[in-house]
């Protein structure tokens, strides 16, 4: 699925901009692109939407880059050398001109802006680019850099000698007059638009005429009408879908030996041909009756196979084998209907998520689960309803461990599957995409037995890979080798101690801990063990008791990790790593800590920026969610996120920057640590040692041109005072902050200095959250409220009716505590005119509180309990995560 570059997105804009395109054409024009790929230049032209020259006129109308006919220029040696010859084919660049220091280059692609810095890195000069047409290129190329041997075509000419003969037959056949085509060239000189859409567009012609005349012009039968064309499934699979729209033609059927293909226009006959490697008839039609064959020859859906043709890492012949033994089996649902019908998302979700396809490409049931429509398992289970395979929670329905090695580690890590169970002499196996006919081949080699696929979620089948394959069990045995072979005054001795033996062991608790979904890891020694918890939910757990004496070494090999100083013992190290091993790819963020019994060490396992989640994953109500959307889409101002350590600000914030950080944004984060790393924003840390504090790094930030800046925490006077400053100036500013609720942000600014009318025309929103216990969807079961509970809360029975409470009774899954993960609760208060007046009057934290909740801002607690009410999390947990 090939993406826009934003040269790509540029020249569309212009396009619909200068009224060239129509919405209709460009959409048709991406559609393909995202299929065949390339320049959507190149897409444009070969649809015949536009002519090439009339693609450059809109780019210098827009971008003000000259067009050159750089055939007709003659090219001072000194200059041409500037650009080694391979470097001018591959960029598709060449020098003409030199004035000062500034270097004239004509390109294919002007606006493609990597290709002009490597220009100007390559001839240590200032570029100012030129466009010039491909057949004027491939003409200077040949003749200015003779070492490359290309031979010499003819001068390329304005007006196209194929259209001058076209024009010529439709006069010959009485469509047109001599004088409309004169015309029709005059304008053509003018415009550089095609000769036939000039014609068409003026009604002299009918579509159907113009390409019955071209296809008498290539000496092809002319098909006026497809609608009772039906293509062979076995012979249309000749050709791949992205075959067909790059070529616009289709395989039809065979008689003969000869095949019979449906063209949507003429100049790619031989490369059909090459393809085919058979005699070929070809029928040429219009191009609306080409698009509506090809519609139904090549329906829409996830093209992996296609994919991996493109790249190189699948033979075509594979493919098409592939592809006929999906015909056998016959059309199933589409994923779509699949969650509709089990009530999973409504019509109008599938709607939305299609519209995010088309946008963005992708797989449709992909762009569900990243809007937060459905969650994997819903994912997993449609796919099995879709595709005839039963659906399996390894949790539920634990694995028999004595089939796991029928299937060899690298093959289940290859395809990411996992044997469960044998049925017979069958052997079921866990997949992700039971779709895979490769992985079933290959299983069906390696184990020689008949594969029965089962549909698992792709996280589920990655844990069982790590937890069978990945040697966890070997903790206790290390344990237990430290303790036999080493006496107790040898345990003190970091040096004594197996180092191969050490980095299993760390290796094996960060594993363990990332299957059981900590976020922290804390190694702390005591006076005679060294004791392991994990913190899961929020809450720790002691996961496992070490002999005293692997303490030192533990220490050692976490510093090595983190490149810290392993001699040093007596001061606090933080350092950041990451860690690889099989399918975790995790980022740690380290910290040791002398204490009186040796150095604690706390391993925070930080989620990939990849699986920062989209907004709409934040676990906002819907009526606040709208509100949310609304402030952090304005242009300036500040939007603060407060609560305490822990309650997911972090996530929040860069969710936030995720969905506003555009490419053609300026967007700049300053933190202590940078705790994600983010593609295309810059991010700094701070550095107290150096003098890189929060305050000095935002000044450098105001002379950057930002558009957005987030601050990691505003901390003090001067960083609230610059941060305020940035949003009076127009910028955006995210900033986190520590208070106990919304209101008592604004409280806390006043508190750092900055004056209350500062304060009025800056502050746009207030985010508090915090970060309460889901109930476990495994064990849950329904439960009267406790009366002291409701109490506590002020709630009645009465606002109890017609809800259900849960609680969870704790399984295996929860590990039997009754809570499964996290969800957040919010308080969102938004800065209005009402709230501006309050502030600039000096308002306390309390009374603005009350008066936006008469707006319609919902406490935290009122929220949480809002979530208890539809079963997400309990009563108690509410009231213990807020204070009200």
């Amino acid at each position: 699925m090939s993406v826009l570059t934003i040269g790509d997105k540029r020249l569309g804009a212009a396009l619909i901009e200068l009224g060239y395109l129509t919405d209709e054409d460009l959409q048709r024009a991406l559609e393909q692109h995202r299929e065949i790929g390339g320049r959507l230049a190149d897409v444009i032209v070969d649809l015949g939407l536009l002519s090439e020259r009339r693609i450059a006129q809109a780019i210098e109308a827009a971008f003000g880059i000259p067009l050159v006919d750089l055939h007709t220029l003659e090219i001072p040696p000194e200059v041409r050398a500037l650009l080694p010859a391979e470097k001018a084919q591959e960029l598709e660049a060449i020098p003409f001109a030199l004035e000062d220091k500034t270097l004239r280059v004509a390109f294919t692609d002007p606006l493609d802006n990597l290709k002009i810095d490597e220009v100007e890195e390559i001839t240590e000069h200032i570029v100012e680019p030129y466009q010039t047409l491909r057949a004027s290129f491939q003409y200077a190329l040949a003749k200015n850099y003779p070492e490359l041997g290309l031979p010499l075509p003819p001068p390329p000419k304005h007006t196209n000698p194929s259209e001058l003969k076209l024009g010529e037959l439709l006069v010959h056949k009485g469509l047109i007059t001599r004088e409309t085509l004169e015309q029709a060239l005059v304008q053509q000189e003018k415009t550089g638009e095609l000769l036939g859409k000039i014609l068409i567009q003026a009604g002299k012609i009918t579509e159907a005429d113009l390409y019955r005349a071209l296809a008498e012009q290539a000496g092809i039968a002319f098909l006026e009408d497809t609608a009772g064309i039906e293509a062979d499934p076995e012979i249309a699979s000749l050709f791949l879908r992205t075959d067909a729209l790059r070529y616009r033609a289709i395989p039809v059927a065979e008689e003969g030996g000869e095949v019979t293909v449906i063209l949507g226009e003429t100049r790619h006959q031989e490369e059909v041909r090459r393809i085919l490697n058979r005699p070929v008839r070809f029928f040429l039609t219009t191009p609306t009756a080409w698009e509506q064959l090809f519609k139904r020859t090549y329906p829409e859906h996830a093209r992996l196979g296609e994919i991996l043709v493109q790249e190189g890492k699948l033979e075509r012949e594979d493919l098409q084998q592939a592809l006929k033994v999906q015909q056998r089996l016959g059309r199933s649902r589409s994923i779509g209907e699949v969650l509709v019908e089990l009530g999973y998302v409504t019509p109008e979700d599938i709607e939305e998520a299609l519209q995010k396809q088309r946008a963005g490409g992708g797989r449709l049931e992909d762009t569900l689960v990243q809007s937060g429509k459905i969650n994997p398992e819903m994912l997993a289970k449609s796919i099995a309803i879709q595709q005839g395979y039963p659906y399996i929670d390894p949790q539920e329905t634990p694995p028999d461990p004595g089939v796991v090695m029928l299937v060899p580690e690298a093959t289940a890590r290859r395809y990411t599957v996992f044997p469960h169970h044998l049925e017979g002499d069958a052997l079921v196996v866990l997949m992700k995409d039971p779709r895979n006919i490769f992985a079933i081949d290959d299983l069906r080699m390696f184990t020689k037995r008949e594969i029965k696929p089962a549909v698992a979620t792709e996280d589920a089948i990655l844990k069982l890979i790590e937890r069978f394959y990945g040697h966890t069990g070997e903790l206790d045995e290390l344990a237990k080798e430290f303790a036999r072979e080493r006496p107790e005054e040898e345990q003190l001795e970091a040096s004594n101690l197996d180092d191969n033996a050490i980095v299993r062991l760390v290796n094996t608790i960060i594993r363990e801990a990332y299957l059981q979904e900590a976020s922290d890891i804390h190694i702390e020694p005591r006076q005679d063990h060294v004791l392991v918890r994990i913190r899961v939910d929020g809450a720790l757990r002691e996961y496992t008791r070490l002999p005293k004496g692997t303490g030192p070494a533990i220490a050692s090999r976490v510093k090595i990790m983190g490149h810290l100083d392993i001699a040093e013992r007596r001061l606090p190290q933080d350092g950041r790593v990451r860690y690889r091993d099989h399918s975790i790819d995790l980022d740690l963020r380290l910290s040791t800590l002398p204490t009186v019994y040796g150095e604690k060490i706390v391993m925070r396992l930080l989620r990939r920026a990849a699986d920062i989640p989209e907004i709409e994953q934040l676990g906002f109500a819907p009526s606040v969610f709208e509100r949310f959307q609304e402030v952090i889409q304005k242009p300036y101002g500040i939007f603060l996120i407060t609560g305490p350590t822990g309650s997911g600000k972090s996530f929040t914030t860069f969710s936030i920057l995720k969905r506003i950080a555009t490419p053609d944004k300026n967007t700049t984060t300053v933190e202590d640590p940078v705790e994600y790393e983010i593609p295309g924003i810059n991010q700094t840390q701070v550095n107290p040692q150096a003098g890189l504090t929060f305050a000095r790094a935002l000044r450098a930030f105001l002379r950057q041109d930002p558009d957005i800046i987030m601050v990691g925490e505003i901390r003090d006077q001067e960083t609230a005072q610059i941060a305020t400053e940035a949003a009076l100036t127009g910028h955006l500013v995210i900033a986190t902050l520590h208070t106990n609720d919304a209101a008592g942000a604004i409280t806390r600014l006043e508190e750092m200095g900055i004056e209350l009318f500062n304060i009025s025309a800056s502050l746009i929103g207030v985010l508090a959250q915090r970060l309460v216990r889901r109930v476990c969807d495994h064990c849950r079961v329904e439960v009267d409220p406790d009366p002291a509970v409701l109490k506590s809360l002020e709630l009645s029975e009465r606002d109890l009716e017609g809800k259900t409470l849960y609680r969870g009774v704790g399984c295996e899954r929860c590990g039997g505590t009754g809570y499964r993960g996290r969800y957040a609760i919010h308080e969102l208060l938004v800065v209005d005119d009402a709230i501006r007046q309050a502030i600039v009057a000096g308002k306390s934290a309390t009374e603005i509180k009350a008066l936006a909740r008469e707006r319609g801002m919902r406490t935290l607690r009122e929220d949480g309990i809002y979530k208890a009410l539809e079963g997400i999390t309990t009563l108690e947990e509410v009231m213990a995560r807020t204070l009200e």
